[in-house]
């Protein structure tokens, strides 16, 4: 199913467990900041969703699941497309946060993991799942999702990376990017760089659906210091770095080295970075 010879945790746990990891996630904090800070996805990536699920169903769109939905930062965009939105996440402080912000009577929310979907067989037109399957079983998860769709339902997985700096002076963009990496791989030791990403979804994850696509979208953004900082603290690398060392503040000299780098006499909430940041998009449909 994934196309290679190797097991699911040869190629996406490596030497961690997928549940030791997912625990990094039900802090309540976290899921404050993962509400606050995490991207909602690009018009671009729901368009392609959608014109992808057209192609086949011509009528309107009765069903959704968002599988893995953290604090709901996918879900609410399905809510305009679909009847009904059910989000669903491993994490019942992540599901709370959701639950807050959910003013839409068509999305619920709960607990459950991504291979007991709550729903019953073919009963729903599509579902996502959002910079989560790579902490999956994803064998057992594909299953399941044939279980609950119905034919010609379609499967969207997508992922970004923090994606790469951009700025006027090749020199300035080299420094920028070198630095976080630098703090991102080897700083916070984070498990999934942009390579082990883009090999995952880009290579070694394979829908198990004879119409199965691969897609890369880019998007541009302006994202504040502020706004990066805070998105750094959602990581699961900068967790588990707190929560060994919950007395070293990191991230001060990360952000007073980025500002450095600029050569600009400004203030941290003054400074806005310009990225560009790769998404990595997988479709298939149920025959």
């Amino acid at each position: 199913m994934l196309g290679v010879d190797k097991s699911p945790d040869e190629i996406i746990f490596k030497t961690i467990g997928k549940h030791t990891m997912a625990s990094l996630y039900t802090g309540l904090k976290h899921a404050s900041l993962y509400s606050k800070y995490r991207p909602k996805p690009s018009a671009a990536v729901i368009n392609k969703i959608l014109e992808f699920l057209k192609e086949k169903k011509k009528a309107s769109f009765l069903s959704a699941v968002d599988v893995g939905c953290g604090s709901g930062q996918s879900t609410p965009v399905l809510g305009e497309y679909f009847e009904s939105v059910l989000g669903c996440d491993i994490s019942e402080a992540q599901v709370n946060e959701a639950r807050k912000a959910n003013t839409a009577p068509n999305i619920k929310y709960c607990v459950a993991d991504a291979e007991h979907i709550p729903v019953a067989d073919n009963s729903v037109d599509l579902v996502t799942c959002s910079m989560a399957v790579h902490w999956f079983d994803f064998p057992a998860f594909c299953k399941e999702v044939d279980r609950v769709l119905k034919p010609s339902g379609c499967l969207a997985v997508y992922a970004r990376n923090h994606g790469i700096f951009l700025h006027d002076d090749d020199k300035i963009a080299k420094k920028l990017n070198e630095t976080f990496s630098s703090f991102y791989c080897k700083t916070l030791n984070s498990t999934f760089s942009m390579e082990i990403l883009r090999g995952i979804y880009q290579q070694e994850l394979v829908i198990p659906y004879p119409e199965f696509e691969r897609h890369v979208l880019y998007e541009h953004k302006d994202v504040p210091l502020l706004e990066l900082l805070g998105l750094i603290e959602t990581f699961s690398g900068y967790q588990k770095y707190h929560k060994e060392h919950p007395n070293d503040d990191i991230l001060k000299p990360f952000q007073n080295e980025m500002i450095q780098m600029l050569g600009v006499d400004k203030s941290p909430d003054e400074i806005i970075f310009n990225t560009e940041c790769p998404i990595f998009l997988l479709l298939g449909r149920k025959p």
